[in-house]
């Protein structure tokens, strides 16, 4: 098993100083503290699938705010779950007719996905899907949201969530993760080949790397249904983090310093792939919504109609171009 370097960066900073990023939630003392994250799309969610022990947990996870089915797009999140409790969250949860919401827990085997990293202890949790989905219902504010939880250490469950997905309503699955070893990764990718129906926006990564020469996966394997993504600044410019490929990468799109609500509610900056994903995918829930009988492919071929060469880039590095910002892209 190979060794991972752990590429997030954790900035933190008081709610009192100027230039951060960061920006206080109404109700916090000026003492609080909020964070800058540079999260890599893949050794977040690894860190735990690869190394750590499945069987460390926090405490039981709490109840599912009652409701019922806000209605519109339904989006899956396969991540490390997502604090179902915050209402930004619950409100948008898709939801069966009983109440009780679609997606689950395949690390706990329950319906309860709460956002903890699998294999993560209670000295040092490491919670990531609250984060993206938070962009994705900010950009895509009708959605129904269906949360995966991926299982540690366990990667033919990857196979099992792609299944669990493709029976439910959901045809847009953002995945804002990976790892380096192609065989872990062979279960999900013959589970999305088997599935055309669903369309998954994959994350690059952030290791500064070229993945067609030096690959992570699974944004390096060919799947037609799939979409690469990226991270630039606004400007389009590419983080010395970011992965590129011209073969493997197919969009960039601002993913620098993105708006987020973290686990806790507090408002704050995030940078990486992993949330230029949330950020495509919206843009896919919003083209669905307008189009609701296009297919996968079509709504990946709608999507890439957008993109433009980077104004910050002399030479391409993604195959078909930079999206400037999504979010006005087929919007209210």
């Amino acid at each position: 098993m190979m060794g991972i370097s752990i590429k997030d960066q954790f900035t933190g900073c008081t709610a009192t100083q100027s230039g951060t990023g960061c920006e206080q939630n109404p109700g916090l003392s000026s003492s609080q503290e909020c964070v800058t994250w540079r999260a890599s799309a893949f050794m977040i969610a690894l860190f735990a699938v690869l190394i750590v022990s499945p069987h460390l947990a926090l405490a039981d996870d709490p109840p599912v705010p009652p409701g019922k089915d806000p209605g519109g797009v339904a989006v899956a999140l396969v991540d490390t779950g997502v604090n179902y409790t915050l209402p930004e969250i619950s409100n948008r949860l898709a939801r069966s007719p009983d109440g009780e919401i679609l997606g689950f827990d395949f690390q706990d085997n329950d319906r309860l996905p709460f956002d903890l990293e699998p294999g993560a202890g209670a000295a040092a949790p490491r919670r990531h899907g609250t984060l993206v989905a938070s962009i994705l219902i900010r950009e895509a504010p009708h959605i129904r949201l269906i949360p995966y939880r991926f299982a540690a250490k366990r990667f033919e469950t990857f196979a099992e969530i792609v299944n669990a997905i493709a029976s439910g309503p959901a045809r847009i699955v953002a995945m804002p993760l990976g790892g380096y070893r192609r065989q872990d990764w062979l279960a999900f990718r013959e589970a999305a080949k088997a599935h055309p129906e669903l369309l998954f926006i994959l994350s690059a990564g952030n290791d500064g790397r070229n993945i067609d020469e030096r690959p992570v996966y699974p944004a390096s394997f060919e799947i037609e249904n799939a979409l690469i993504v990226t991270s630039t600044n606004s400007f389009g410019r590419l983080p010395p983090e970011s992965n590129w490929g011209t073969k493997h990468v197919d969009v960039s799109t601002p993913g620098e310093r993105i708006k987020a609500l973290d686990h806790d509610g507090i408002r704050t900056r995030v940078s990486g792939s992993s949330f230029a994903v949330p950020r495509i995918a919206a843009l896919a829930a919003r083209l669905k919504a307008r189009n609701p009988k296009y297919n996968a492919l079509q709504l990946k071929e709608a999507m890439l109609e957008n993109t433009a060469p980077s104004p910050a880039s002399r030479i391409p590095v993604t195959k078909y171009g930079w999206l400037p910002n999504p979010a006005l892209i087929a919007a209210d």
